[in-house]
């Protein structure tokens, strides 16, 4: 089933591995269809269209099938929901129908390689003052360090790229010190919790998670105990992590740093402004400070 606006979104959507979730999508749809052609055609505008088409050629839909066959379940339908936040942490929504003749939806959170269940903002972990004060920091201090020292490392700003940086691990280390530290003053753990294991989804779903050769099928998600929610222990994890332990075990992680770098491009990879002004223009490329309490990866287990 297409909506109004789902060419839109399969021609025009950037967010990280989308390109997944499309292919899937065209996929589940029948090819003798008129919506099948629509599809394909909205693929071939993306600047990314023959990874897509790589992807589509590696998903081998028997695996889907015979999970819906093991649970008594019969495809009916398959609509694109990469944007809709009212059908939980789904991507595409399946219309099934079940040995009892009922029909329900069943939501498919599509990752690649992945754990990834929700982008939590850094408001979720840390108050206002504490933002206020590590952002005055992080533009004042830790920016002009950083370029700095990639300039001295690196040299041209082209060789940049995924560097490691002895400035940003301390700012992060900071950021990790101010969750920890705000931790105990989170009052509604309970809700965050079952937020970020997604335990109210107003649909029930499956996990597809992409990797080299293919994907596999995650029938039952991965969750927690909601009235456990105050035993939770914070603590650092390797680099740039939180980790999130219960009885000592660590049952999810939040990445607290910047998703595209201390410093990024002023474009993205479809070529829109993310800013209209770059706040830097080094060695001719125009570049924006990062933003380090957008979006933070949460991830289940270790």
């Amino acid at each position: 089933m297409l909506y109004p606006n789902t060419l839109n979104e399969i021609e025009t959507n950037t967010n990280p591995g989308v390109e997944y979730e499309i292919a899937l999508f065209a996929k589940l749809i029948t090819s003798d269809s008129d919506d099948y052609q629509k599809v394909i055609d909205s693929i071939h505008k993306r600047n990314d269209c023959s990874k897509v088409i790589d992807i589509m050629n590696k998903t081998n839909l028997r695996i889907l099938y015979g999970e819906l066959v093991n649970f008594g379940f019969t495809l009916e339908d398959a609509s694109f929901e990469t944007q809709n936040d009212n059908v939980g942490p789904a991507d595409i929504v399946l219309t099934v129908i079940d040995k009892y003749n009922i029909e329900f939806k069943l939501g498919l959170s599509i990752k690649y390689a992945n754990k990834n269940t929700l982008n939590p903002t850094a408001r979720r972990f840390l108050t206002d003052s504490q933002i206020s004060v590590l952002n005055e920091k992080f533009e004042n201090v830790y920016i002009p360090k950083y370029l700095e020292e990639m300039k001295k490392k690196f040299g041209n700003v082209n060789n940049w790229k995924r560097k490691r940086s002895v400035v940003a691990d301390a700012f992060y280390d900071l950021m990790r010190n101010a969750v920890i530290e705000n931790w105990p003053n989170i009052c509604d753990k309970t809700t965050l919790l079952a937020t970020m294991f997604h335990a109210n989804s107003p649909i029930p779903f499956w996990v597809i998670n992409y990797n080299q050769n293919g994907y596999t099928v995650e029938t039952i998600p991965e969750t927690i105990d909601e009235s456990r929610a105050n035993d939770i222990k914070v603590e650092k994890y390797r680099d740039c992590f939180v980790a999130f332990k219960l009885d000592g075990r660590i049952i999810g992680k939040v990445q607290v740093k910047c998703n595209n770098g201390f410093i990024e491009d002023q474009f993205n990879h479809a070529g829109k402004a993310k800013k209209k002004t770059p706040d830097f223009i080094i060695d001719g490329a125009p570049k924006i400070k990062g933003k380090p309490f957008g979006s933070w990866d949460f991830t289940l287990g270790i």
